[in-house]
């Protein structure tokens, strides 16, 4: 029997310079970039000697309880929330299939379907606010229109690349048989990319929850108008009790909707 040997150590690899050049440009270009906006790590010690620190505390529970206050805008925060995200991924479902290689009816189908979505993707939710705003008005109407788009955006980004990741096999074999092209799909493809479909919509929903916070500061309802408002009457106290509020609800809705994305894919 041969004498057993110890299996060598692996080799270290060596760092190229080729990375250290690569590695020094990016800290030389973060460096220069620094100064040009004028960042300085003093601002991280000195704004907390900021006197308007004392008007964030103590937080008035009696006013953020009360429900006419925050808890209306809040159940109208979800109402945008649950409208744009049914609305948003629905729309996404066919797109989302129009935009794949795999299940596209054809090549102009594909380019005109991703030309636009690159468009709508390339538009900040902010931006899509600020104009329903002005088109429609003040109110959770024009928010749940921005957010749908938000939604519609960042579903198709995500559902698309799972399409595009599905197993062409089925999708072949009905399409041998002569099965026409809206029936192979819902058959062959469908099926097998419903669950991430389902755990991405939750996402998107989880999402909503938190921008429907920033679209309100502009007038696109939900809570966010009620911070914006006393941010305004400079009443920090109030402003630190909502934003305590939403950190709950955004924490559990985040577990709840993780849970069941684990459960689904």
């Amino acid at each position: 029997m041969p004498p057993i040997t110890s299996p060598s150590r692996p080799v270290r690899p060596r760092v190229r310079i080729r990375t250290w050049a690569l590695v020094v440009a990016i800290l030389t270009y973060t460096v220069a970039a620094g100064r040009t906006v004028g960042f300085d790590l003093a601002t991280f010690w000195q704004v907390w000697s900021n006197p308007l620190w004392e008007k964030f505390w103590p937080i008035p529970w009696r006013w953020v309880i009360n429900r006419h206050n925050v808890l209306d805008p809040l159940v109208e925060t979800f109402q945008i929330a649950i409208v744009s995200t049914l609305l948003g991924c629905g729309i996404a479902l066919p797109v989302a299939f129009a935009m794949s290689p795999l299940t596209t009816p054809n090549r102009l189908v594909l380019v005109v379907s991703r030309s636009i979505m690159n468009v709508v993707r390339a538009v900040p939710d902010l931006f899509w606010a600020k104009l329903l705003v002005t088109a429609v008005g003040i109110g959770a109407f024009a928010g749940s229109w921005a957010l749908s788009v938000f939604s519609l955006a960042v579903m198709v980004k995500l559902f698309s690349e799972t399409v595009d990741a599905a197993d062409p096999r089925p999708l072949e074999a009905a399409r041998a048989a002569g099965g026409r092209h809206v029936p192979v799909v819902r058959t062959g493809v469908l099926p097998s990319v419903l669950p991430e479909y389902v755990a991405y919509g939750l996402y998107v929903f989880e999402l909503n929850i938190r921008a429907s916070v920033v679209l309100g500061l502009v007038g696109a309802g939900g809570i966010g108008r009620v911070v914006e408002a006393q941010r305004q009457y400079f009443r920090f106290d109030r402003v630190l009790g909502v934003l305590v509020i939403v950190f709950v609800v955004v924490f559990v809705i985040e577990h709840v909707s993780v849970a069941i994305r684990k459960r689904l894919v």
